[in-house]
């Protein structure tokens, strides 16, 4: 019994590491500048559009409607 329990001891100090890294790993974002616009979209589906001649951005996320934003 003592084997399965120093096992499992070892098991949880390698695989918990694992487990949380992968809950909070963050969303990964693409950028692409084109004057006068900044694109960037990212993988949880968030799109930001900035216009820097009009000092306007729009947001736009998955499942919902887009709000626009004067700087």
């Amino acid at each position: 019994m003592s084997a399965f329990i120093k096992l499992a001891s070892v098991l949880a100090l390698f695989i918990s590491p694992v487990v949380v890294a992968i809950a909070g790993e963050q969303s990964h974002c693409t950028k692409i500048n084109e004057y006068p616009f900044i694109v960037t979209q990212c993988d949880d589906g968030t799109v930001t559009v900035v216009n820097v001649i009009n000092n306007r951005v729009a947001v736009c996320r998955k499942g919902e409607s887009c709000k626009e934003i004067n700087l």
